[in-house]
């Protein structure tokens, strides 16, 4: 069977390094974003994995993608009946598109990544075949589209992946992510004529990060910042559905729609990424934030009321050696002053705590993560999804050594 031609005249594909918060799952939303994007979504059709099965949205899971049986087209991504932050980041860029009168363009949907996998599992000599699938998912259609008269672009990479690797070593993480990244530009690079931005969802932490070493989310901070990407968000700031690390439905949407905001902004011209400074004179220690214009920092005092309360995030998630006496944001800025117990104090970190929180849920069983703060920037965006929910801008979080009165923050 050979796929019916898209309506579009131009596709756009994501690759995506994902791990199992980020894997499509069963929704009642699924109905209302599949609606939302009709005719402007499809996935790429004909391919088959090692055992002969159709590699569909889904993509082959941990099965090789068979590499001798050619992709045939583009099928219209209707029904799919599921939701992920990866689906919701394209099919609301394309109802974006389509709001803004652009029906020529849409979203090529897939999910190469499974649940549960490391950032070396997409290096093309490892055991694992996602890394093999992605680029040659990438190639064949990449060629559909050439035989159809289709332009197709790659304008981004979703990096979504990592707490599975909260004990792995800060360079030992982004050694593998160079690795694997680096193949993924190449093959962008080659067939579409300029690398893909990285989107990045920095990790963690689970409900319980007692005795894990958490090195990831520095790290893929610093990679977003170095690549030039977009740091959207943080996942640490959303609900977790299982007293461990795994978001319901609408979190993922949440996510994925807080991505597509954090891509819309930055192809306008308006700056997206928070970054920090940490500054200190004695026992006083001023953390900026680089907030946009017109862009404050608030307070959401009572985040954490029904999860554990404010016994785990005292002094707005800021934490040092021997403690803090005071944390005091400017209601009209974007600084935090920080009065220190000890000016000898050897380490400061933020929203970066070390605790367990797995039995502190609400009373639907829902829990948060166990890295807290409840600052962030007061720019937000209603959620087009999820009723009565608003996108929000998330602060970094940090941790690092105090030498004397310099900061030097982890990786």
């Amino acid at each position: 069977m050979t796929a019916p031609r898209p309506t579009v005249t131009s596709l756009e594909i994501m690759p995506s390094y994902g791990q199992s918060e980020n894997r499509p799952i069963p929704d009642a939303l699924a109905p209302a974003l599949d609606a939302s994007a009709t005719s402007q979504s499809y996935y790429t059709y004909g391919l088959r994995d090692s055992s002969g099965a159709a590699v569909g949205p889904l993509g082959a899971g941990l099965a090789a993608i068979d590499q001798t049986r050619a992709a045939t087209g583009f099928m219209t991504a209707e029904g799919l009946g599921r939701v992920s932050p990866a689906y919701a980041l394209m099919q609301s860029r394309a109802a974006r598109l389509r709001d803004a009168g652009d029906t020529t363009r849409g979203m090529v949907l897939a999910d190469h990544g499974f649940g549960g996998r490391i950032i070396e599992e997409w290096n093309l000599d490892n055991a694992s075949p996602l890394g093999r699938n992605q680029l040659y998912w990438m190639r064949e259609s990449a060629r559909v589209a050439q035989d159809i008269g289709v332009t197709l672009t790659c304008p981004y990479v979703l990096l979504f992946q990592g707490t599975s690797a909260k004990d792995q070593s800060g360079a030992s993480y982004r050694a593998a992510f160079d690795l694997a990244h680096n193949a993924t530009e190449a093959q962008a690079t080659a067939l579409f004529g300029q690398a893909p931005k990285l989107v990045v969802v920095v990790n963690g932490s689970d409900v319980n990060s007692i005795g894990d070493l958490y090195e990831t989310p520095g790290v893929q901070y610093r990679i977003g910042l170095d690549r030039g990407g977009i740091i959207a968000t943080w996942q640490r700031i959303f609900p977790i559905r299982d007293q461990n690390i795994h978001p319901t439905g609408r979190t993922q949407v949440l996510i994925g729609e807080t991505c597509e905001w954090a891509i819309a902004e930055t192809e306008a011209g308006r700056p997206w990424n928070i970054t920090y400074e940490v500054q200190k004179s004695g026992a006083v220690v001023t953390v900026r934030f680089a907030l946009r214009e017109g862009e404050t920092l608030i307070d959401r005092a009572g985040l954490y009321d029904a999860f554990g309360g404010a016994a785990t995030c005292r002094d707005l998630g800021f934490e040092a050696e021997g403690g803090i006496v005071s944390a005091i944001a400017d209601p009209a800025g974007n600084s935090v002053t920080i009065t220190l117990a000890s000016a000898s104090a050897s380490w400061l970190r933020f929203a970066h705590q070390v605790q367990d929180c797995t039995a502190m849920v609400d009373a639907s069983g829902v829990s948060m993560s166990a890295h807290r703060t409840t600052l962030f920037a007061s720019h937000t965006r209603p959620s087009r999804y999820v009723a009565g929910e608003s996108l929000r801008r998330a602060l970094p979080g940090f941790r690092g050594r105090l030498q004397g009165d310099s900061f030097i923050p982890e990786a």
